[in-house]
């Protein structure tokens, strides 16, 4: 069972602090430490929801970092986008302090956006990033156009679009017919989408933020970087060749020290090919770092200043 400590980053919101939950997740006992690996979650996912995306990483040995946004499982506050870049920033401040070395940087989807915002204003911090399907914002996968499209001409069994007559202002309800098309596998109701309940989410403003942020305009990150995508992930739409190349040309500009690499098997989820993503992760860090000897301080047992638990992951995340 991989031990987990347990921290909590601390966000001032207005007059109000808000707290951020922050896992610390070890590599199996005996296993030689080759670092830590910043790992930012989704939205509407957990942060050990993403460890367990990276599972085989941390059996190689690296160290999994990663953390709740706001509104999310132990996190308090309300959730907005601006928050989740926010939220890395504080917990990267936090954990960047307390293990004392610079951490490798790993992301895919939209945990790709707070991540890329924390490497580029904090380089010091990082290492390396390693970025797997990433979007560069949430108008990527799905514009306004087509969400009201498909809330108000949802499509039938054949595929064609009817007419349906809707509350225009029904914003939860429009959210549940896009995430029903675009996430069939995530649990989901008009009053939630995985773990995020939509009563501790600023759903208007984030809706706002939706329709005008582009929270990674001007910025790049001169680190070593590597990109990956499938190209039978629907989500990013590259089947036109012309979209692919736009992609590529995106990703290049923001991470003008990257390389970017397609799978022709790779889904937006990596079904059945999940190690895999850990692997080439694994492979790319150790091209870039140099491993340390015996007794460094990578080597070390960091006792930080949390709880910490040897529960095991799946009875850990039910907490």
């Amino acid at each position: 069972m991989p031990k987990v400590q347990r921290l909590e980053a601390r966000i001032r919101d207005g007059v109000r602090e808000q707290r951020i939950s922050v896992r610390i997740v070890a590599p199996p006992e005996g296993t030689r430490v080759r670092g830590s690996v910043f790992v930012p979650p989704l939205i509407g996912g957990s942060g050990l929801q993403q460890v367990g995306y990276f599972r085989e990483l941390e059996r190689r040995g690296y160290r999994l970092v990663t953390f709740d946004y706001r509104g999310h499982g132990k996190s308090g506050g309300r959730f907005r986008i601006a928050h989740s870049l926010a939220d890395a920033r504080a917990v990267l401040a936090l954990v960047r302090e307390e293990l004392g070395e610079p951490l490798f940087g790993l992301a895919d989807c939209y945990g790709c956006i707070p991540l890329l915002v924390a490497a580029a204003e904090r380089p010091d911090a990082f290492r390396a990033l390693a970025l797997f399907n990433p979007i560069p914002s949430l108008q990527h996968v799905a514009t306004p156009r087509e969400v009201l499209a498909n809330y108000f001409l949802p499509r039938n069994e054949t595929g064609a679009p009817r007419l349906a007559l809707r509350n225009p202002f029904d914003l939860r309800g429009m959210l549940l017919a896009l995430n029903t098309r675009l996430f069939p596998d995530v649990d989901k109701s008009r009053d939630h989408f995985g773990i995020l309940a939509y009563a501790r989410a600023d759903t208007w403003t984030t809706t706002w933020e939706y329709l005008v942020s582009r929270p990674l305009t001007g910025v790049s990150s001169t680190l070593p970087a590597a990109i990956w995508f499938g190209r039978s992930d629907r989500l990013l739409r590259l089947a036109d060749p012309a979209a692919e190349q736009r992609y590529r040309a995106l990703w290049r500009a923001h991470l003008p020290n990257g390389t970017v690499h397609v799978l022709d098997e790779a889904d937006h989820y990596w079904t059945g090919i999940r190690p895999k993503a850990s692997a080439l992760a694994a492979a790319f860090f150790e091209s870039v770092a140099p491993q340390r000897e015996p007794g460094d301080a990578s080597e070390r047992n960091h006792q930080l200043g949390g709880a910490t638990t040897s529960s095991g992951l799946k009875a850990f995340a039910g907490r």
